[in-house]
């Protein structure tokens, strides 16, 4: 089963946009960019909402039986079955419409839904198919006794909507509420709860950072026990006031892979941001571990991902700090923190940064995407909704066995979709089989295996090839390719390239060619096979007469590819047949080499030089090369012998030959 993935688009403040769009696409195909990898941008969905309704602030996929929809929040949209509310937000079915207004929610409550911003923040449970979506509005008001005392008494409470799997019916959550609370910033009178939300199994997490004058605060429900778990700082003051904890959830097993632990976002702690790790022990969170921002404003903690990125068992932690500002400014930067064990968490040596854009908020959102490239490990996507004035992109990072790559394998920018986005990446969602293609990753990946056959060595006396009639040392050189693939098992083109000699001296020529190719050190080819099947083809490689250097190793090279014709954009809401791509992980190129030795029991010829020394000769220059014509032997391995002196050497000769002006002469014996 593939997952798909949604971006958004959001208008910025004061947009022109004649309406919000949002942009589905779907985890897989050939992508034909320099920068893609396997995730298609070529067939893409669009869904549109209502005019200035903010419709994709939040979007989520979902699937309930044989039914799969895309569930969008539009958090300043109108409702038509409640005139009387202004702007209260909705959440979209696609182009089905769930909206609620509560009408009874305590002895002291009386509901204020007037731009409650329903949709601000969506989650769904794990499960293939289908479980509960929460959907949240967090500007939600108790005004009760606001009227009753025509005082100032709303208390933004915020609340949240739990979705049946067929998203007809929905219960509110008002986890904030208390009877008879009036005053406004105090404990849970602001405290704005589903700000963020996330669903596991059997929790509810939700965010409520203006608890507490804004310090903020985690709160859980656990929908088995029908308890609710909270944070609340305590005289420690390990959160301090205007942290605005909460604003960012998350959930993953950090102390062992059968715990669950919560985590929490406060991008305001002391300025620089802070996220906290805490165990859930009855009504009371308790703090396990923490990670601290560095950067004054950086916004550290507005956004959290907990993923198993070297598939350890143990959740490690993404957090984005979309205001860090580095050469430019607010270019954004997400944190790698790696699991010891225990919710030990050791920070990774680098920091994810996109593309360094000027204000792109790179981090504003981080999602796990599953094995995207199906090598065992998960991926995720980064958000930078401003990159590209206000246009937006997304990036995806693999995992690794280390953790994650620092360099993106793929970015998708919204100027590349050809429409006119805005704030794309500003939510992410992903971990549905939208499109119904029973793959379990996003493309028909494909595992490929080459090798490089050579001969053992080289004799460089053993012309068995002719080359224009002449003699010439030759070898043979195969290359073999094997393909693996769980999902497609199709026929595999596979373009290759050849190279040979690649350590070859460079003061001198290539010592092997392709007769095919003229003189040429490189060949190209392709090959066809298919899942479970080996093909080889061979090449004869030949020397060159005047090879010199028998010492250095020939290095053969073989890169190669797989190449598919582009495909056209859908016209209609399916998606195409899906085509194979090739896996790509940490260091692999596409590429492999072998070398071959010159046959060590090969002795060049001995080698005699007559040199003539006079006393005040500053150099001399013999060519070996001459005195190999001059001997018997086919070949020759020798370079040319320099003897130097320094410039400014007095001589003083003691032999009596060279104070009479005659010459002398010595004799040199080489064996290389």
């Amino acid at each position: 089963m593939s997952c798909s993935l949604a971006y958004i688009m959001r208008p910025p403040a004061g947009g022109q946009c004649a309406r919000s769009t949002l942009i589905l696409v779907q985890l897989l195909v050939l992508v034909h960019c320099a920068a893609g990898y396997n995730l298609d941008q070529d067939h893409s969905m669009e869904f549109s909402g209502p005019s200035s309704s903010m419709f994709g602030y939040s979007v989520l996929l979902h699937r309930h039986g044989s039914h799969n929809w895309l569930v969008v929040g539009a958090p300043v949209a109108n409702s038509s079955s409640i005139p009387s509310v202004r702007s209260p937000g909705a959440v979209f079915r696609c182009e089905i419409t769930a909206e609620h207004h509560v009408l009874s929610c305590g002895k002291t409550c009386e509901a204020d839904s007037n731009h409650q911003w329903l949709g601000v923040s969506l989650s769904r449970q794990p499960g293939d198919n289908g479980g509960h979506i929460l959907a949240c509005a967090h500007r939600w008001k108790n005004v009760f006794y606001s009227k009753k005392d025509s005082q100032n008494h709303k208390l933004p409470n915020g609340v949240c909507y739990r979705y049946g799997n067929d998203l007809t019916h929905a219960q509110p959550i008002i986890p904030c509420y208390r009877d008879h609370q009036r005053k406004f910033g105090e404990d849970y009178g602001s405290c704005q709860a589903g700000i963020s939300n996330f669903l596991t199994e059997d929790l509810i997490i939700m965010g409520a950072p203006g608890t507490s004058y804004w310090t903020g605060s985690v709160l859980v429900f656990n929908t088995s026990s029908g308890g609710m778990s909270v944070y609340l700082d305590d005289e420690t003051g390990a959160v301090s006031f205007g942290s605005y904890l909460g604003y960012s959830v998350g959930a993953g097993h950090f102390q062992s892979p059968a715990s669950m632990e919560v985590v929490g976002g406060a991008p305001q702690y002391n300025q620089k941001g802070k996220v906290f790790i805490f165990t859930v022990d009855k009504s009371m969170l308790q703090v396990v571990s923490e990670v601290s921002g560095k950067e004054l404003g950086s916004y550290f903690g507005s956004s959290v991902c907990a993923v198993d990125l070297n598939a350890d068992g143990l959740s490690d932690l993404l957090v984005g700090a979309p205001m860090a500002t580095g050469i430019a400014r607010e270019e954004g930067r997400v944190h790698v923190y790696i699991n010891q064990g225990q919710a030990n968490l050791l920070e990774a040596e680098f920091q994810l940064s996109g593309s360094d854009a000027y204000a792109a908020r790179f981090g504003e959102t981080i999602a796990d995407l599953g094995d995207l490239d199906d090598d065992g490990y998960p991926d995720v996507a980064v958000g930078a909704p401003q990159e590209d004035d206000l246009k937006g992109a997304v990036y995806i990072y693999n995992g690794r066995r280390d953790g994650i790559s620092p360099t993106p394998s793929q970015r998708i920018t919204g100027s590349t979709l050809g429409r006119d986005l805005r704030m794309f990446g500003q939510s992410l969602s992903s971990g549905i089989d939208i499109d119904h293609n029973g793959y379990m990753v996003q493309s028909a990946l494909i595992q490929v295996k080459a090798s490089l056959a050579l001969p053992e060595q080289i004799d460089p006396q053993m012309a068995l090839c002719r080359d224009h009639k002449n003699p010439t040392v030759c070898f043979n050189v195969t290359v073999c390719f094997s393909v693996k693939s769980r999902h497609f098992k199709g026929p595999i083109d596979l373009h290759y390239n050849l190279t040979a000699d690649l350590l070859h001296k460079p003061s001198f020529p290539h010592r092997f060619y392709f007769h095919g190719n003229g003189s040429s050190n490189s060949t190209r080819g392709r090959l066809r096979t298919r899942h479970g099947q080996l093909a080889c083809t061979t090449h004869v490689a030949y020397q060159r007469k005047d090879v010199r250097d028998i010492f250095t190793p020939v290095q053969f090279e073989v890169s190669y590819s797989h190449r598919e014709s582009h495909n056209q954009r859908a016209s209609s809401k399916t998606f195409p047949p899906l085509k194979p791509i090739l896996q790509q992980s940490a260091g692999h190129q596409n590429t492999i080499t072998n070398q071959v030795q010159y046959s060590p029991s090969v002795t060049p010829p001995s080698l005699h030089l007559n040199v003539v020394h006079y006393p005040h000769l500053l150099s001399t220059q013999i060519s070996a090369g001459e005195c190999c014509s001059k001997s018997n032997t086919p070949w020759c391995p020798y370079r040319k012998l320099r003897s130097r002196q320094p410039p400014r050497l007095i001589t003083r000769p003691k032999h009596p030959a060279l104070n009479s002006g005659q010459k002398t002469s010595m004799t040199l014996l080489f064996n290389n």
